[in-house]
């Protein structure tokens, strides 16, 4: 791939914006009431890469979207017309700006989970025609912790670029074919960095890393051997009788993945669609089987499934824990249930 670091001016980076929305669909964080998110954007003015810590509403829902026909049918008598909407996602190209990297974290653990043992055709294609930018933080929320999970502040697998914010431009390196692509046709854009932008990047990584660990948290990449000892420990009761089973964790946390799927008839009754939504395992019909039997009835059970899922059975199915330390869940939740408490309670602090 040649040169990796690079450096463009804020101008030059709006004129790659520029070009980037001739070719593709471009989405990036945009300025919110109160919080930024994510959207598709038309110009260059739109992106607002100035953000602290995260978009609330984690960008996986551009690979794996919280509501997507799979496919719409059509009745005729005895015979069923089936029309894919595969093809349509195939033909979407896009790239995504200014995630940060304890999304690219989430986003490989989707990797694992919908292309490994069951291969997923619409992630697939999604992810396939997508060029990621990332964007590390020069200052973090009061609920991040992705040093305690590996996931920052400085990570860049899964990305084509990485960006640092220097204060006069960005910082820009190349992680993948698909970055270095970039950068090749928009040459005129990047200059070769120098050892002081490298040196600047360091510095701000450094001082983002020192504010995090101030918390002092348990490893949590560590804490699923203690976890299988305290399966009956109080604490899931206490914290579990508080929760109000809403579901906001699932659906902002950057790995979640539960889905339903069900039929949309039309009122002629011989069309539909067959649709996936987001699912939570805080729902008290998460575990509803056909005989009418709920096995997690009551609420403890399943804010200990979701914490232990996180954190103990991802990394007996894929190696991993699913926890990225980016403190959505602590953010939304309005019982005030903290993760980083949970763990400290029920590992005295990380034994």
């Amino acid at each position: 791939m040649g040169e990796k670091l690079f450096k463009v001016s804020y101008d030059d980076f709006n004129r790659l914006v520029e070009k980037l929305l001739t070719e593709y669909r471009v989405i990036a964080p945009v300025a919110g009431n109160g919080k930024p998110f994510f959207a598709e954007i038309s110009s260059p003015g739109e992106v607002f890469l100035k953000y602290k810590g995260h978009v609330l509403i984690p960008p996986k829902r551009f690979f794996f979207p919280e509501k997507e026909t799979l496919f719409k049918y059509f009745l005729d008598g005895d015979k069923v017309e089936i029309h894919d909407e595969l093809e349509k996602v195939k033909k979407s190209k896009n790239i995504i700006l200014g995630l940060r990297p304890c999304d690219l974290k989430g986003i490989l653990f989707l990797d694992k989970v919908f292309t490994k043992k069951y291969k997923d055709p619409y992630y697939l294609a999604r992810r396939e025609n997508t060029v990621i930018v990332a964007l590390t933080c020069n200052e973090p929320e009061e609920y991040c912790f992705c040093v305690f999970t590996g996931s920052g502040p400085y990570f860049k697998e899964g990305a084509d670029l990485l960006l640092t914010d220097l204060g006069d431009g960005f910082l820009v390196e190349v992680v993948s074919e698909k970055g270095s692509e970039i950068v090749k046709f928009n040459s005129d854009l990047f200059k070769k960095a120098g050892e002081d932008a490298e040196s600047r990047r360091k510095s701000i990584l450094r001082k983002v890393r020192e504010e995090i660990e101030r918390q002092r948290l348990p490893d949590f990449e560590k804490v699923h051997s203690v976890l299988r000892e305290e399966f009956s420990n109080p604490v899931w009761e206490t914290y579990g009788n508080i929760c109000l089973s809403c579901g906001k964790c699932n659906f902002v946390c950057p790995t979640c993945h539960c889905f339903n799927v069900y039929d949309e008839p039309g009122l002629d009754l011989k069309t539909g669609e067959r649709v996936r939504v987001w699912d939570s395992c805080h729902y008290l019909t998460f575990t509803k089987v056909a005989s009418g039997e709920i096995f997690r009835k009551e609420r403890p059970s399943r804010l200990k499934q979701r914490i232990y899922h996180k954190l103990l059975y991802t990394v007996d199915e894929f190696g991993v824990i699913s926890c990225v330390g980016c403190g959505r869940c602590i953010e939304v939740c309005s019982a005030g249930i903290d993760i980083r408490k949970v763990v400290m309670d029920v590992t005295g602090g990380g034994r």
